[in-house]
């Protein structure tokens, strides 16, 4: 019998966003405990007998060691794992913003410590234990990570020299003071364009 809490043992694109929703949790001041990621099917069979896991899950799909797909959650603070709906609400609401199915959602067995990637839905248990996996999933990015990203390819622009070809107009136009010469090379807003239109009509 054989099941495991370690995210290393997920597909690698799963834990990648697995990590993103343990830090976008933490961030938000949300105490998760990852308490289990792959199992066998005689873990799987023992789950069904004791009632954790549907009559006829008999066999591991998303949690299945040849898939890497599914991670469950409690609240870490000893006592009280599962008894807050509002802790399980607000992590589903995060896993859901990364692209994981949330296990709270279901109608028939809901699952509220319960986390896949089942492409949107798009993948059933019975897909994976055929064998049929989802695609990969995209790496999440918030809007804060987007916006490092962002300033720095911008201020990698703004460190670029002018090129070869344009350097005699350049050159020209910031002698007219169309422009004032710094970053050749970084991106041009509207009021920027607007500018230089009006100079170099004068």
């Amino acid at each position: 019998m054989y099941h495991s809490r370690d995210i290393a043992d997920l597909r690698a694109d799963v834990r990648a966003n697995c990590i993103i929703f343990l830090d976008l949790c933490k961030e938000a001041g949300l105490p998760v405990l990852i308490t289990e990621t792959v199992r066998d099917d005689e873990y799987q069979r023992d789950l069904a007998e004791k009632g954790y896991a549907a009559k006829t899950a008999t066999r591991p799909t998303f949690h299945s060691i040849k898939a890497g797909l599914a991670f469950d959650i409690c609240k870490n603070v000893k006592g009280h794992e599962y008894d807050d709906a509002s802790f399980f609400a607000r992590c589903g609401q995060i896993g859901k913003q990364i692209g994981f199915s949330w296990g709270g959602d279901w109608k028939k067995f809901p699952d509220k410590p319960h986390f896949q990637w089942d492409n949107h839905l798009k993948h059933t248990g019975s897909m994976i234990l055929a064998g049929k996996l989802p695609p990969e999933m995209e790496e999440y990015m918030d809007q804060a990570t987007f916006n490092k990203m962002m300033d720095s390819y911008l201020a990698q622009l703004r460190t670029k020299p002018v090129s070869t070809w344009a350097a005699a107009d350049w050159a020209a136009a910031k002698a007219a003071g169309i422009t004032d010469g710094s970053a050749p090379q970084g991106l041009l807003t509207r009021q920027e364009a607007a500018a230089m239109i009006q100079r170099a009509a004068k």
